[in-house]
């Protein structure tokens, strides 16, 4: 009877490591997302396949921006290092490189339906 205790026991805490092990493999996604929110992204863009949307009427949709754009192109158009369609971006993204970096990821994952 021991044995099966600590047999079950020990079922129970691999299928609790697994169970964390996926909680962090998504928590990437969902920083970037956090970092959009955050930084009242959404004032000015809607991502419908995320559920975020604008109070703006004419807010541009990112739900598919991973599909044609690259990682270094976010990065340097969301710094107002690069332009798009001869614009820069209305705002500098204000946080941290490593935010940037989290929010550009998450973009990336938005390839739309």
């Amino acid at each position: 009877m021991k044995n099966i205790l600590i047999y079950l026991g020990l079922i129970v805490t691999i299928v609790a490591l697994y169970g964390f092990a996926f909680t962090i493999a998504d928590q990437p996604a969902d920083d970037g997302k956090q970092v959009f929110i955050d930084s009242k992204c959404s004032m000015c863009h809607t991502v419908t396949s995320a559920g975020i949307t604008s109070k703006k009427s004419d807010a541009t949709d990112l739900s598919a921006v991973g599909k044609d754009k690259t990682t270094e192109f976010l990065l340097k158009y969301l710094k107002k290092e690069a332009k798009l369609n001869d614009k820069d971006h209305k705002s500098t993204f204000k946080g941290s490189d490593e935010d940037l970096k989290k929010l550009v990821d998450w973009l990336l994952t938005l390839k739309g339906e």
